[in-house]
């Protein structure tokens, strides 16, 4: 993508500024948007020297999930999430996280316990117990660098944006009119108020509808689209550029693989949401890594070997080129936990990238050897994995009634979907498609398509992301108050429920079929954690945490479209949405009205 060279004088005082974060399990960029010009400005992070002005190594468009050694002992455990040993100055410092921070945020929302004086829930790690609130927090410090601070000040971690001079940057974003994040499709509610939270810590913005999420393959296909006239040359992309007709996107990074399907206009300001067909599927770059350990290594290793890694004898790897969250979950936890187990995850990285160029490789680890062979790793990781892939395709085919001779073009962005075996599926399977994916030296894509939402602001869940699942299932809390219940417990139809809500003024058509799914016994994802993601927590924070007693339904079914009120069940979902709002900055209390209303004229 074409990013000026030279600086600009830009006059920040009559247009808009929009921040496009990408923040991913392994680092973070971000991109500026002028939204007047739709320019786009890619920012950097750069070392600045202790002992002189002068700035010291490269620009970084990605900051990096990175050890900060420096840290004294006392905040190793702390750290090891991600939490500067000085966090309290939020990011003043470079080194800032360490091991990934992005997967822990879909878990709970942190909420301050009075009873027990700390943060619960807490994460069992494998340096220690740490709270889930830490976690957020070390997110809010990589945030911080984004600040006017950093850029009018000298700080180690220096901020720049390409063809911006620093006051200008600087004066952009001090005044932001809005964040865009990136985020996987299915990851829901408690994610994002997470996320949202870590931006408002870290005074990007100062109000939570200043702040959308945008899915990763949406993102994906907007940094893909041709700038503004007024603005840089139009944006390339490798060995071709962006056609109308039927589109397919794969971003496949460390964690998931996301997917997105619809047919582009000639005039792509015409795209709603509504458009759009997308899957996330939870098997990525990191997955793999873990099946070239559960499939290559593991059925070498010695007595010793396993001895050490110390494995529970029920364990059960994980099944190649599969989500399996259960098996996964565990076997990953188990690998932490260990010295060799760290260190043959480290490796694994490596012969993820070694492999597709040597027949055969040896890995040494100390003492220990393990020779893989290419075919092998194809055959037992690849092969699964592009059949999966191949899977997931023919799905959102199916939803969209297509034949796969009707798709004119593939992007495939992210480290996972590049692959030549990837290539090669899209080929064989695409006949009439040409294939466009981000190099290596363009700026951050997915960040540069989130900066891009103003351009395009109907291709955004807006209904979703005013009405929250948090949102709607206070409201349909307030619709049956606790005083109702001394009057009698009768049946409700579902046209009554929604009259209650519709005169409390929600949109029940807009979220019809999430109010279904809650009175059928769904909550929110991430309100209370599932059974096999409870391994992630302490011991104690289960017993702390009350999930038992608030996975109970908040209605019983008791006919066609007829439910009975749980009203125990509601005033502990009472209770405990007021505990977790009483630890935040934002409320549930009111809907989310997007403050990107210039977008909509």
């Amino acid at each position: 993508m074409a990013a000026p060279s030279n600086s600009l004088e830009v006059n920040t005082s009559d247009t808009l500024w929009y921040l496009g974060i990408d923040f991913g399990t392994t680092g973070l960029s971000a991109v500026l948007l002028n939204q007047k010009t739709g320019q786009h400005y890619p920012l950097y992070w750069q070392q600045e020297s202790s002992t002189t002005n002068r700035h010291s190594g490269d620009r970084v468009f990605r900051l990096p999930v990175q050890t900060d050694a420096s840290q004294p002992s006392a905040a190793k455990t702390a750290a090891s999430v991600g939490v500067a040993a000085s966090v309290s100055t939020l990011a003043k410092a470079p080194g800032i996280t360490v091991s990934p921070v992005k997967p822990y945020l879909p878990l709970a929302i942190p909420y301050y316990s009075p009873e027990h004086r700390q943060w619960e829930p807490i994460l069992a790690l494998p340096d220690g117990r740490v709270p889930l609130y830490w976690v957020r927090r070390s997110l809010q410090a990589m945030l911080a660098t984004l600040t006017p601070e950093t850029v009018r000040t000298k700080v180690p971690l220096q901020v720049g944006a390409m063809g911006l001079e620093s006051d200008v940057l600087a004066d952009a974003l001090a005044q932001l009119a809005g964040v865009i994040v990136s985020y996987p499709a299915d990851w829901g509610d408690t994610y994002q108020i997470n996320v949202r939270e870590a931006v408002l810590a870290a005074k990007l913005v100062k109000e939570s509808q200043q702040i959308v999420f945008l899915e990763d393959a949406i993102a994906s296909l907007l940094a893909a689209f041709p700038t503004p006239e007024s603005a840089s040359p139009p944006s390339t992309l490798q060995s071709s550029t962006l056609r109308h007709g039927w589109t397919l996107v794969i971003d496949s990074g460390a964690t998931t693989t996301e997917l997105a399907l619809v047919d582009l206009p000639y005039n792509p300001r015409q795209l709603t949401y509504a458009d759009f067909k997308l899957q996330s599927w939870s098997y990525a770059g990191q997955a793999i890594d873990q099946d070239i350990i559960w499939q290559l290594l593991y059925p070498q290793m010695s007595e010793a070997q396993l001895a050490q890694l110390n494995l529970s004898p029920d364990l059960e790897p994980p099944l190649p080129g599969q989500p399996d969250p259960k098996r996964r979950d565990r076997a990953l936890f188990e690998l932490q936990h260990s010295v060799l187990g760290q260190a043959l995850l480290k490796a694994a990285e490596y012969l993820k990238l070694i492999l597709p160029h040597k027949t055969e490789f040896t890995l040494e680890l100390g003492a220990y050897r393990w020779t893989v062979q290419q075919k092998d790793f194809n055959t037992a990781i690849i092969t699964p994995f592009i059949e999966q892939l191949n899977q997931q395709v023919n799905r959102l085919l199916i939803q969209a009634g297509l034949s796969q001779q009707a798709i004119s073009q593939a992007i495939c962005t992210g480290g996972s979907a590049k692959s030549n075996r990837v290539k090669q599926l899209l080929q064989d399977k695409l006949p009439n498609a040409a294939r466009l994916q981000d190099t290596v030296s363009s700026p951050p894509w997915v960040a540069t398509g989130l900066a891009r939402l103003p351009l395009y602001p109907h291709v955004f869940n807006r209904f979703q992301q005013q009405y929250s699942d948090y949102f709607l299932l206070l409201e349909l809390l307030k619709a049956f108050p606790p005083t109702e219940k001394e009057s009698g417990i009768r049946d409700y139809t579902l046209a009554e429920i929604k009259q209650r809500l519709e005169s409390q003024g929600l949109n029940t058509v807009a979220c019809d079929e999430r109010l279904i799914g809650f009175l059928d016994g769904e909550l929110p994802s991430g309100l209370i954690p599932t059974r096999d993601r409870l391994q992630r927590f302490s011991p104690a924070s289960p017993q702390d945490f009350p999930y038992g007693d608030l996975a109970d339904k908040l209605f019983s079914p008791v006919g066609d479209r007829l439910y009975r009120p749980n009203f125990q069940q509601h005033e502990r979902l009472r209770q405990y949405l007021k505990l977790i709002v009483s630890s935040l900055s934002q409320t549930f209390d009111e809907p989310l009205l997007i403050n990107f209303n210039h977008c909509y004229k």
